[in-house]
């Protein structure tokens, strides 16, 4: 599944020819925090992404992103440090719809895969990302964004990891 969808959203990305188009680059910090009855998710990430983005007519805009998280995050199921897991690693990749907001901003979703390497269950596992954002030019190639992304995985050492991020970076766009 993770090949195909990555088959899937280079061949979109990539075939983005029409209007403004440019390949980028990003590096943001993260946020995960996510406390409930069930479940306890913290941690600061510092992610870096690259992608290629174009904007067809005024309004829209379509990219694909390949991303990688640095961060650590511990994620406790039922509140209990025995069954929690803790993330080494992700990376993944998105794709990205936006609307232009105005010449200089944008509204867009993600929807994308991820694969985390979890530490302590000692294995790897695929998930989906659902996200929120809004990107803004700070100067002609460099935006700031601000996004809420959602990551819910299989089974990982007897806990289902759900995980909610959200980031702030920079994007230079070359």
């Amino acid at each position: 599944m993770f090949k195909k969808s990555l088959i899937a959203i280079a061949a979109v990305a990539f075939s983005a020819s029409v209007g403004a188009s440019a390949p980028y680059v990003g590096a943001s910090l993260g946020i995960d925090n996510n406390t409930s009855s069930t479940s306890n998710f913290r941690g600061l990430s510092p992610l870096i992404s690259a992608g290629y983005g174009a904007a067809f007519n005024q309004n829209i805009y379509l990219a694909g992103e390949g991303f990688a998280n640095l961060g650590t995050i511990t994620i406790n199921n039922n509140s209990t440090s025995a069954s929690s897991v803790k993330t080494s690693y992700g990376y993944g990749l998105s794709f990205i719809p936006g609307v232009f907001l105005s010449d200089h901003s944008m509204l867009y979703a993600r929807a994308g895969v991820i694969r985390t390497k979890f530490s302590r269950a000692n294995s790897t596992a695929t998930g989906g990302q659902l996200g929120l954002g809004i990107q803004t030019s700070v100067t002609q190639n460099c935006d700031i964004r601000g996004e809420y992304d959602y990551a819910s995985y299989n089974k990982v050492g007897g806990v289902s990891p759900q995980a909610d991020q959200y980031t702030i970076g920079l994007v230079y766009k070359f």
